[in-house]
C-alpha cells in the first residue's frame, strides 16, 4: 500500500451523472481494489490507475479548495465520492470525506454518499443531523464472503457492511443499499439477492441495482481474477438475461415492500425529491 499526498487544483466539479450536479473526491485510486470497478477507466492520474488497489493519492488542500470554491457555486446534489470509496482506509488519518460533507451541509448543499466501509460509523452524527439533505448508501454485490474476495479483495466483508447500514439506519441516517454490479452467473442467483432485499426491508433502505458495464480496465481485472469470467457477462450481450433480472429484481421489491430502482433510472427519483426529503 502506497499513500500519495499532493496538492490539487480543485475540490469540486460538475458530475457527468444526471442524478448529480458535482462530484468530489477527496482521494485518487481506491485501496479496496475492487476488480469490477468503473473508477479504474476514469482516474485521471495514472499511477493510481494502472496500479489498482495498492496506491492512492490525498488532496491535502481539499478543504482549503472546497471553502473558496463553493462560496458561488449554486446549490445543488454533491455526490462524495463518485470515482473512489470515500471512507476507504486512508480516510481514517485524514478524514477529508466527512469534513467535506459537514462543510457542505452546512452551507446548504445536498450530500449523497456511497461507500463499502463501515468507516462511515464515524461521521454518522453529520448525516444524522442532516437527514433531510443527505443519504448514505452501502454498496453490497454479494453476501457470500468467498465471492466477495474474489471480486472485492481489500474491501470490508459483506457482514460488517450489513452492520454499518443497521447502525445508520437506527441512528436515524436516511440509507440505501446498492446492488451491483450484478454479474451474470456470478452473483445473480435469486436467493442470494432475496437475503439483500430482506436487509433492505429491515433497516427502511432503498435499494438501487445495475449490471455489469465491461469498460476496458475493469474488465482486464476480472478477466486476471475471476475464473470463467468473460466480457459478455454483462446485460450489453444478453438482453434476454437483463430483462429476466429486472423481473426478478422487481418481484423481490415487491415481495418485501421496499423501494428499488435502476441505477440508469435514479436521476428520475432525484428529480422528483425537488430539493426536498431525498426519499
Amino acid at each position: 500500500m502506497r499513500i500519495v499526498e499532493y496538492s490539487a487544483k480543485t475540490a469540486i466539479s460538475r458530475s457527468g451523472m444526471a442524478e448529480l450536479d458535482y462530484a468530489l473526491n477527496p482521494y485518487s485510486g481506491c485501496l479496496h481494489g475492487c476488480k469490477y470497478c468503473y473508477a479504474v477507466d476514469f482516474t485521471r492520474i495514472a499511477d493510481a490507475a494502472e496500479n489498482w488497489g495498492e496506491v492512492v493519492y490525498v488532496k491535502t488542500n481539499l478543504m482549503y479548495l472546497l471553502k473558496a470554491e463553493i462560496k458561488s457555486m449554486r446549490r445543488g446534489i454533491v455526490g462524495i465520492s463518485t470515482v473512489t470509496d470515500p471512507y476507504q482506509p486512508v480516510e481514517a488519518k485524514y478524514g477529508l470525506s466527512g469534513a467535506s460533507a459537514d462543510l457542505l451541509l452546512r452551507s446548504g448543499f445536498r450530500v449523497t454518499v456511497q461507500t463499502k466501509s463501515p468507516l462511515v460509523r464515524r461521521d454518522v452524527e453529520i448525516y444524522a443531523a442532516h437527514r433531510n439533505s443527505s443519504d448514505v448508501g452501502i454498496t453490497i454485490t454479494t453476501l457470500d464472503d468467498r465471492k466477495a474476495r474474489i471480486i472485492e479483495p481489500h474491501a470490508p466483508s459483506p457482514r460488517s457492511r450489513g452492520d454499518a447500514l443497521m447502525y445508520l439506519s437506527d441512528s436515524g441516517v436516511k440509507t440505501w443499499i446498492f446492488l451491483g454490479p450484478i454479474i451474470r452467473g456470478f452473483n445473480d442467483d435469486p436467493d442470494e439477492m432475496d437475503a439483500i432485499f430482506s436487509m433492505a426491508s429491515r433497516t427502511g433502505s432503498r435499494v438501487i441495482f445495475d449490471t455489469y458495464v465491461p469498460y476496458r480496465g475493469a474488465t482486464r481485472l476480472m478477466n486476471s481474477s475471476v475464473p470463467g469470467f468473460t466480457a459478455e457477462k454483462s446485460y450489453y450481450m444478453d438482453q434476454g438475461w437483463h430483462l429476466n433480472l429486472v423481473k426478478t429484481v422487481k418481484s423481490m421489491a415487491e415481495k418485501y415492500g421496499v423501494r428499488c430502482n435502476s441505477q440508469q433510472e435514479e436521476w428520475l427519483e432525484e428529480k422528483k425529491s425537488d430539493f426536498s426529503a431525498l426519499f
